[in-house]
């Protein structure tokens, strides 16, 4: 009966403070998570990240991809050949980023697993490791969504959202959901009324949310969503019980705002509570009222009430999981900057349950990870339970697969092999919306998407990649797209002759002295075909040349051009015609000209091979410092 269900785990973690400190609080985080892991030994894991990066994501980025490589490479994940990691990275695109982060990890036992695509609407088996980071607006095996900023108004940007994926375990289908929602600015706003505008703020999303899932196009399954919901108690209503026995005073601030309100014991003057903007402090009772008495406070945990018709949650035994202490040796105590609340949780549909196994052998178990350790200031909240198999739409698959795929890595669609995963930076592999709005030391550190491309690969049918030359379809896009720069740029008189396809960065400036120019000029020799370049004469534009034997740059194509995957070379007459940048130099009584390129032609490959063109004898052939052959 065992093997009908599938173990599964699924972890919320808002992992922002570890990021301010990785060297010392990553290490401890990763431990405690994976001693988890190791414990239940679940077939699926299921880990929803918040505030990937931290406060600072600009300069904390090279520690995320530290985060992921550590969690691929480490020795208890091993087993879990499967994985698909999302990475919403791209704080460029502020009107979309999230800071959301979804990985999910399939043990090499459980086979037939598929992830949905939400474009072409089907499952797509799930094969190999990959890492979705930098700017995944267009991965369609997600769906992604930033709430609008109307529903937090009181700040003019967030970066709360969502990223829903959806799965097909073992014929059962379900929604897995990330979600984020928004905070409490303010201790004394937040105790002025029941529930708090901040409260409001939240149900305001999350019905949002919910509604979109019931009226998409999609098929409804039952849905699992955990996050960060930032749910706090009520605070109006604890304070009030906290000091029934106390007097108030209210020290104002700026613009005569309340700035603190300190309850004191009638009688001797005790300080029992002090409540400020962004602090919460309940004295010596502190730690007993939130964390030794965590049970008697969950009567003022009533934000879940609005949604109970919608979805429900299994019994909480464990004790607020915000805000504890970032000190690496304390991972029990409280900081007094909020009220204690249970802001993480893992939530479920109503149709969920009747997918979850429950029985006197196969009980859910709902608790906090690291009880004892520092893992931040949140501490990551976990479920551990069976899910019925065979529960949805038989649905094809294509295990065949498994045995050439499983295991590789890709990142970004890239398929990426290196004996030590440590030899890798995700961020190579991302594309960002603005680059130029990446903080300097991170853009230099990594390869970005417009920097010049890389040998093209080819895959063998092992997914093994292997270099080759570039195609002359490749090159030709390639230098289709040089032309409307080049074509528009301001060429100067004279250009150092060594300088071919020249980019912007590149072309000399008018404003440059005459010795700079000689400087960087080179001796023209007789044998040589290249040579300084002068301007274009308006003759040999484009437009005026033919439209079928019009070359890039506005030379001539025979009929004889053709594909190869080597260099492509041009085939010149023996007057020593030299064609580049589409149009050719000619030596001439000791001298270089321009000249158009009616006698040029391309040629096949650099070996030899003849073209039908106008040459001289075969013996006067002769290859030039491009690779180009001369005739």
């Amino acid at each position: 009966m065992e093997g009908s269900y599938t173990k599964v785990l699924l972890v919320s973690a808002n992992v922002g403070s570890i990021f301010e400190d990785p060297e010392h609080m990553l290490k401890l985080w990763l431990k405690e998570f994976l001693k988890c892991v190791s414990y239940y030994e679940p077939e699926f894991v299921a880990l929803h990240c918040q505030e990937v990066g931290g406060k600072n994501y600009e300069a904390s980025m090279q520690h995320v991809n530290q985060f992921v490589k550590a969690m691929l490479g480490c020795e208890e994940l091993q087993k879990y050949d499967r994985a698909r990691v999302f990475l919403d990275e791209d704080y460029t695109a502020a009107d979309k980023f999230t800071a959301l982060g979804n990985l999910y990890f399939i043990h090499e036992s459980l086979e037939d697993v598929s992830i949905w695509d939400f474009v072409e609407c089907k499952f797509i088996t799930v094969e190999g490791r990959e890492v979705l980071s930098g700017n995944i607006e267009n991965v369609q095996i997600k769906e992604k969504a930033k709430f609008p900023q109307d529903f937090f108004p009181e700040f003019k940007w967030s970066r709360k959202g969502f990223i829903r994926t959806r799965w097909n375990v073992k014929n059962c289908l379900y929604d897995l959901v990330n979600i984020h929602l928004f905070h409490d600015a303010s201790n004394i706003v937040a105790m002025q009324r029941s529930p708090s505008v901040y409260s409001d703020n939240r149900k305001a999303a999350f019905l949002h949310t919910l509604q979109r899932f019931e009226q998409d196009q999609y098929d409804k399954v039952p849905m699992f969503i955990f996050g960060d919901f930032n749910f706090r108690l009520d605070i109006n209503l604890l304070v009030q019980d906290l000091t029934a026995k106390t007097k108030s005073q209210q020290i104002k601030g700026k613009k005569d705002q309340v700035a603190k309100i300190v309850y004191t014991e009638e009688g001797n003057g005790k300080v029992v509570l002090t409540v400020e903007t962004k602090g919460f402090d309940h004295h010596e009772k502190h730690s007993e009222v939130f964390l030794k008495r965590a049970k008697s406070l969950q009567r003022y945990d009533m934000e879940m009430q609005s949604y109970k018709d919608k979805v429900s949650e299994f019994e909480i035994s464990f004790p607020p999981s915000y805000p504890f202490c970032e000190d690496v040796n304390d991972g029990l105590s409280y900081m007094k900057t909020r009220c204690p609340s249970w802001c993480d949780r893992i939530l479920m549909s109503q149709s969920a349950k009747n997918i979850i196994v429950i029985d006197e052998k196969h009980k859910p178990r709902y608790d906090i990870i690291g009880r004892e350790t520092c893992m931040g200031d949140h501490k990551p909240v976990y479920l551990y339970l069976n899910l019925k198999r065979s529960q949805g739409k038989e649905t094809p698959t294509k295990s065949i697969l498994k045995s050439t795929l499983s295991g590789t890595l890709s990142i970004n669609g890239e398929p990426v092999q290196v004996e030590n995963i440590n030899d890798i930076n995700i961020h190579d592999y991302s594309s960002f919306a603005n680059e130029q709005a990446l903080l300097p030391e991170f853009k230099n550190s990594i390869r970005l998407k417009s920097s010049p491309a890389k040998p093209s690969m080819d895959f063998l049918t092992d997914g093994s990649p292997v270099k080759r030359r570039s195609s002359f379809v490749e090159i030709a896009k390639q230098v289709v797209s040089m032309e409307k720069v080049l074509m528009h740029w301001p060429r100067p008189r004279t250009r150092p002759r060594s300088r071919h396809h020249s980019s912007s960065s590149e072309d000399m400036n008018d404003t440059e002295s005459e010795e700079d120019s000689n400087r960087n000029k080179i001796p023209v020799h007789s044998d040589s075909g290249s040579t300084t370049q002068s301007d274009l004469s308006p003759s040999l534009s484009p437009q005026n040349m033919t439209p079928d034997r019009q070359l890039t740059g506005g030379g001539l194509l025979t009929t004889e051009a053709v594909e190869h995957d080597d260099v492509v070379l041009s085939v010149v007459t023996s007057n020593s015609l030299h064609e580049h940048d589409g149009y050719v130099k000619k030596e001439q009584d000791g001298c270089t000209v321009d000249e158009p390129t009616e006698n040029s032609a391309l040629m096949k490959n650099g070996e030899g091979k003849e073209s039908k063109v106008e040459s001289s004898a075969e013996s006067s052939r002769r290859l030039c410092p491009c690779s180009c052959v001369l005739l």
